[in-house]
């Protein structure tokens, strides 16, 4: 028997991640985009530029880190490419000259 998806709290789970994408937008004063693949709560993009993991997202809003950090971190991910530093220990001060 094929279980079917509790649609209310597949509901709720949505808004909670529209609503943490809108508070990110205007944090970062960037625009949203899409949801990539139509995932709600996976890879979100902004202004055709940045793409960010849910995950990031909301540890960016809870943890309450600076406005453009993770903006920063992702360029400076873009300038490492062959270095990876997740966005958690960015926020916790590790930088890519530290990684060398």
């Amino acid at each position: 028997m094929k279980k079917t998806p509790d649609s209310k709290l597949k509901k709720k789970y949505e808004s909670v991640c529209n609503e943490y994408i809108k508070k990110f937008s205007k944090k970062q004063g960037i625009e949203f985009d899409y949801w990539i693949g139509d995932e709600i709560g996976g890879i979100a993009s902004f202004i055709s530029q940045y793409f960010f993991n849910f995950h990031d997202i909301v540890w960016d809003i809870n943890s309450e880190q600076p406005a453009d950090l993770i903006l920063k971190w992702q360029d400076e991910c873009v300038e490492n490419a062959k270095t990876s530093l997740n966005y958690f220990s960015y926020t916790k001060g590790l930088r890519f000259t530290d990684l060398e």
